[in-house]
């Protein structure tokens, strides 16, 4: 049972994170390359944004969504690009006042 367990926990971390063993046989975790990264509407207007991977429309003054972080994808307002994601931005989150 304890080893199912471990294994349904290695097999999470790996989802998520390359996992390798060393010449010492010790597990060393990388983080995946790219992760997450939350966009923040901190402006007083509903708008509605293409991620890259869909459409979206956040509420004002606090609507977030969370999406994959790959350097490169356009995010755009009324077919508009009002940013470009960038390695920097992986795990933080962007306010859309600073592109508006």
């Amino acid at each position: 049972m304890i080893a199912v367990f471990a294994l349904g926990i290695m097999g999470t971390v790996a989802a998520t994170n390359e996992v390798n063993t060393n010449d010492e046989n010790e597990t060393i975790v990388t983080p995946a390359e790219g992760g997450r990264y939350t966009i923040l509407n901190d402006t007083d207007e509903k708008v509605k944004i293409h991620t890259g991977y869909g459409t979206t429309t956040l509420n004002p003054r606090g609507g977030r969504t969370s999406v994959s972080c790959e350097p490169g994808k356009k995010v755009k307002i009324d077919g508009k690009v009002i940013y470009e994601v960038s390695d920097d931005m992986c795990g933080e989150t962007v306010k859309l006042s600073e592109y508006l």
